[in-house]
This record gives structure tokens, C-alpha cells and sequence, in this order.
């Protein structure tokens, strides 16, 4: 009898550990089903960045004030890079100020100079995608945080990390912006000679926010200047590293690493991101007249072209979604009445219409899509943006929905 009860008493333990495990299974079933990763991919200056702070303020409850501070030296050095840029690209073209006094002042502005502050960052574990930047890269910035893990316990970099920010840890309100400086710069972007100037701006870069700031420099240049949330959308510094963002959406958590800053060769680490939802891919349609620094003959969407069409022809990302974002659209139709697209595109015949030729640079990027060997083509969301476009996160929540539909009918069997 008590052999028995034993028996029972041991049937019972086991059937309450099997219980326990197969709950646990479900649990993290569930929980993979409701964790999102979507690869941010994209050309220098593309956007990408943009839409990672807009997804912070529309489901993060936007930046507070150390995260706001922590891109407050990199909006400096925009604003005088910028400024700094205009007045090389003068002396370029071999034009000079019609306002004597603006004259006098370019030599100022061209000496100043912006010495950032040295401060301790954060400690973060080493990850795997952490690591393999590393390995990827000679220098990293030492102003961005890197941390990407698909496990629960993975360090978690927020937006005070990426480019731009030099997170909240490092936050340092000791350097002062010499206002006379600013409003130099304000004069300078004020003066007759910048229509002319500008006549030539695919001659030289400037960053695309650079008007943004010239026309709030003074703002800028005031002591105590906190940045605002549209001064961090369009605040940008280059980038070495792989940062990750966070959030929630809905029911669902939205794990979204960004290897736009990557300049190495794609193919030879993408695997790595082989189990990624979707991916979002963003070209500025300003991008087909400007050419590479590292190489004067190719233009940017020249090589964005290249690298979309190898990222849809690999074997990591057949059932994966791709979400294609051709951003700047209104910076697209200013510039095509002065910059003809068939002298980058031949083939393009439609002249100075920017529908039509919005259309047919998507078309440029979607052939290769269309004519994928022995596979099905990927589905591909398409989307124009402009400044201020609030459709991004409603079209990745869209597509990343769809694309768990898909994949999740794809293996029972139904498609």
C-alpha cells in the first residue's frame, strides 16, 4: 500500500514538473511570438536614424531632459560644420558676401571651433553583435553605446546611445556656445549671395538639416539651450557602431538594431540577422546626384541600388519582409527643377515631374525583386516620406503584422 502511494505520490511530481515545463513553453512561445526584430538598413543621411527617434516619441513618450542634453554638442557641431561648409564652398565657386560685415565675419566663424567634452560612459556587457562590430570596425565612436542581444537578459541601448547622443551618463552642460557666434551664422545664411550659393550645391556637401539650423541658429546659441524634440529628429553625427532601440507597439515589443553606420562590406555579416522579422531599408531620393566621399565617381543611390539588390537576392532573408523607405521628398522636388535626373538616370524621359520620377527610382529599386531566380519575390512595402511624415510606424506595425500572417500560414502548411 504505501509502495503504491509512493508510485502515486511520484506520478504526480512528475506530471507537475511536466506541467510546469509545458507551461514555460507556452510562455515563451508566446512571448517570441510578440517580440518583433526589424534590421535597420540604409545610405548615409537616408533617414534611417529619424525614424528610430520618431518611433520614440509616438511609442516611448518622447525624450526627457537628459536625453534631450545628450545630443546638444552634436547640434552644435552641425550647425558650425554647416556654416563652415558654406563659406568653403564660396570661396569654391569664387563668390563672396554682398554684406560687407557678413565678410569680416566668415574668417570668425571658419576659426571657431567646438572642443568636446571628455566624459565616462556607461558600462555595458559585451554582446554578440556588440563583438562583432568590433571585429568589423578599426574605430568605433566612442560617443555611441553599442548592446545587441536576442536573449531576455541582453543589455538594452535606448536612443541615448545612438549616433548623435552621448547617452545620459555622459551628459555634460559645462560647455557654453558663444552666442555672438551664432548669430553670425544666421547673418551669413541671411546674406544675397546664398540663393547663388546653393545654385551649386551638389558641387559640395551640406547636411540636409543645415537650413533647419542656420534659420535657428540664434535659438540655438542662447546659454542654457536645451534641444527640442524636432532638433533631435534632425540632428545627425556619422556612426561606426550597431546600436539598438527598444519599444513597445501595441501588444508587441519592437527590437529594432541599426547597422546603417556600418561601412564594411554587408554581405559578409548580414547572417547574422538571418531571424529578423523585417527590414527596413531607407534611400534619400536627394541621394542621385551625390557622390561618395570615399568615391567621387559613384553617387550615393548608385550604391544604395547595389546593396538593396543584394540584400533581396540573399538566402538570409527569404522570409522576411522588406519595408523600402525613399525619403525627402520634398527636398526631391525642389532639387529636380534645378538638377535634371537623366543626367544620372539616361534612360529616365520624363523630365522635371516628381511623381514620375519618384516612380521610376522606385521602379529601380524593385526590378531586381521582380526578376529573383527560382524564388518568390519578397514582399516589399513601399513608401514615399517627406519632413514630418507620421505613416512610417503605422507601415512597418502594418507590415511586420502581414508578414508574421504569412510566414506563420507558409509553415502550416496553408500557402
Amino acid at each position: 500500500m504505501d509502495q503504491a502511494r509512493l508510485m502515486e505520490q511520484g506520478r504526480l511530481m512528475a506530471q507537475a514538473r511536466s506541467d510546469t515545463i509545458d507551461q514555460q513553453i507556452e510562455a515563451d512561445s508566446h512571448r517570441f511570438r510578440q517580440e518583433w526584430k526589424i534590421l535597420l538598413l540604409g545610405s548615409e543621411e537616408s533617414g534611417t536614424l529619424k525614424i528610430v527617434k520618431q518611433m520614440k516619441i509616438n511609442h516611448q513618450g518622447g525624450f526627457n531632459r537628459d536625453e534631450l542634453m545628450a545630443y546638444r554638442m552634436t547640434i552644435y557641431h552641425n550647425l558650425v560644420d554647416s556654416a563652415q561648409a558654406i563659406i568653403l564652398a564660396m570661396r569654391k565657386i569664387g563668390v563672396d558676401c554682398e554684406i560687407p560685415s557678413n565678410r569680416m565675419n566668415c574668417d570668425r566663424i571658419n576659426d571657431y571651433r567646438i572642443t568636446m567634452p571628455i566624459v565616462p560612459l556607461k558600462k555595458t556587457k559585451t554582446s554578440l553583435v556588440a563583438a562583432l562590430t568590433s571585429l568589423l570596425l578599426s574605430a568605433a565612436d566612442p560617443y555611441a553605446t553599442m548592446g545587441y542581444s536576442p536573449g531576455p537578459n541582453a543589455p538594452v541601448v535606448h536612443l541615448g546611445g545612438l549616433p548623435g547622443s552621448i547617452g545620459s551618463a555622459g551628459v555634460d552642460e559645462s560647455f557654453v556656445f558663444d552666442p555672438e557666434i551664432a548669430s553670425m551664422i544666421a547673418q551669413l545664411w541671411e546674406d544675397p549671395i546664398m540663393a547663388r550659393v546653393m545654385d551649386h550645391s551638389s558641387e559640395f556637401y551640406l547636411m540636409d538639416s543645415a537650413q533647419y539650423f542656420f534659420e535657428n541658429a540664434v535659438r540655438i546659441g542662447k546659454p542654457g539651450y536645451v534641444p527640442s524634440e524636432s532638433d533631435v529628429l534632425r540632428a545627425y553625427k556619422k556612426s561606426t557602431a550597431i546600436t539598438e532601440t527598444r519599444f513597445n507597439m501595441g501588444q508587441s515589443c519592437i527590437h529594432m538594431p541599426d547597422v546603417s553606420g556600418l561601412r564594411s562590406e554587408h554581405m559578409k555579416w548580414i547572417h547574422c540577422f538571418e531571424n529578423v522579422t523585417s527590414l527596413i531599408f531607407c534611400t534619400a531620393l536627394t541621394d542621385y546626384d551625390q557622390v561618395l566621399l570615399e568615391d567621387q565617381n559613384t553617387t550615393r543611390m548608385a550604391k544604395s541600388l547595389i546593396l538593396f539588390e543584394s540584400i533581396i537576392n540573399s538566402r538570409w532573408f527569404l522570409r522576411t519582409s522588406v519595408i523600402l523607405f525613399l525619403t525627402k521628398m520634398d527636398a526631391f522636388k525642389a532639387k529636380l527643377a534645378k538638377i535634371p535626373l537623366d543626367k544620372y538616370f539616361p534612360e529616365y524621359t520624363a523630365g522635371p515631374d516628381v511623381i514620375k520620377a519618384a516612380k521610376y527610382i522606385l521602379r529601380r529599386f524593385t526590378r531586381p525583386n521582380r526578376t529573383r531566380l527560382n524564388r518568390a519575390p519578397l514582399s516589399i512595402y513601399s513608401h514615399f516620406t517627406q519632413e514630418g511624415d507620421a505613416m512610417c510606424a503605422r507601415l512597418v506595425f502594418a507590415a511586420v503584422n502581414e508578414t508574421i500572417l504569412q510566414n506563420t500560414l507558409k509553415v502550416s502548411g496553408i500557402l
